[in-house]
């Protein structure tokens, strides 16, 4: 494995391989050479290009990336309130399920533009940007809470209590407004 990673080189704005196989035959070299896949990824694109000339962009990026890190520790905790058990391996599924739809509906959130309709009520940019303030108040304050007070152990049973089901709807409400905002813009017609 580390033989590959040593064996890239740069061309251009790629990076191939050092030791390209070859053949013989001409029919291969008619064949169109398919763009890496990675290159075709939306994903890629909004991760590793930031616009900063944006300000409300990049203020509504640099939120929805603090909500995906505050909502990491969330999903540790969820893992570990299973125990050593069957159950174990079953919350680490639904934890890593919670995360990436967590994490799909923040980036669908920060690339939304324009207006959708829901349930007849029209909501603009601005109510999905509440939504990503709100998302990481209950995030930000689930793990404040968890990492800074002191409680007793009766005290922690019901933050736990009050705790969760807030995280839950949050994850909800977040899943949700991620959909809507895959809708089409309002304005198209």
């Amino acid at each position: 494995m580390v033989f590959f990673f040593l064996s890239l080189r740069e061309s251009g704005s790629r990076i191939e391989p050092d030791i390209l196989p070859t053949s013989t035959s001409t029919s291969a070299s008619l064949l169109p050479k398919a763009p890496p896949r990675w290159q075709d990824s939306e994903f890629q694109d909004y991760i590793t290009n930031w616009d900063t000339s944006d300000k409300p962009a990049l203020f509504r990026r640099v939120a929805c990336m603090l909500a995906l890190v505050l909502h990491l520790p969330i999903n540790g905790i969820s893992i570990l309130s299973y125990g050593i058990s069957f159950w174990l391996f079953m919350g680490i599924v639904i934890s890593v399920l919670n995360l990436g739809g967590v994490g799909w509906a923040l980036w669908k959130l920060d690339t939304m533009r324009g207006e959708r309709v829901f349930y007849g009520k029209v909501f603009q940019r601005k109510h999905f940007d509440y939504v990503i303030l709100g998302l990481v108040i209950v995030y930000g304050f689930f793990f404040g809470m968890f990492l800074f007070v002191r409680m007793r152990a009766s005290d922690w049973a019901w933050f736990f209590r009050i705790g969760w089901p807030c995280t839950i709807a949050a994850d909800i409400v977040c899943f949700i407004s991620g959909w809507v905002a895959t809708w089409r813009d309002v304005s198209l017609g």
